[in-house]
């Protein structure tokens, strides 16, 4: 089965706190059910979707609870995924 796989360049805080808003509703959470799994409070979650400063950690565990993980590249280079059959 093919799945659509959206890739989103992130360079700030401002532009990760809209995909964390979008991959959290994908998942079915509200931001009260994602603070519970990311142990920190509901406000903590609504100042990274409004793309204000929290850890580095809680932006991570936050997408990794979502079911994402994060890829660092350089800002100008072409990205390739490959899909790894499971």
């Amino acid at each position: 089965m093919d799945q659509e796989i959206v890739i989103e360049r992130v360079a700030s805080a401002a532009t990760l706190g809209p995909c964390v808003r979008r991959v959290r509703r994908a998942r079915g959470f509200d931001q009260a059910e994602l603070a519970r799994r990311c142990q920190v409070g509901r406000m903590t979650i609504s100042r990274l979707e409004r793309g204000q400063d929290v850890s580095v950690a809680t932006a991570l565990r936050a997408l990794s609870e979502c079911g994402y993980s994060v890829t660092i590249a350089p800002k100008q280079a072409r990205v390739r995924i490959e899909a790894i059959d499971e």
